[in-house]
């Protein structure tokens, strides 16, 4: 039998923040996007639930702090790096 580990799901209010932060770093203009129909609050939704699940959020903590906004690419550890690309990008959401 192979044991899958689990990963806990994080809070919201830090994953929101961590997301936002991903966002804002990157340059995705996720309010613009919104409300340009671009993305839906479900699709941010989405991101935020992405980022509960994902393991790297220390290190995704540490990184977003030593980063400029919007000068920067989102790391490829990211859950939630191909919907970043795609509101740079100025395609729809996910």
């Amino acid at each position: 039998m192979v044991e899958e580990q689990i990963h806990k799901l994080g809070d919201e209010k830090r994953h929101y923040w961590l997301a936002l932060g991903m966002a804002n770093a990157s340059g995705a203009d996720l309010q613009r996007a919104l409300e340009e129909g671009r993305i839906s609050h479900a699709d941010w939704a989405g991101v935020v639930q992405r980022c509960r699940s994902c393991a790297w959020t220390e290190g995704c903590d540490c990184w977003l702090k030593a980063q400029e906004p919007g000068a920067t690419d989102v790391p490829r550890a990211c859950p939630n790096v191909t919907f970043f690309d795609r509101v740079l990008g100025g395609q729809s959401g996910d």
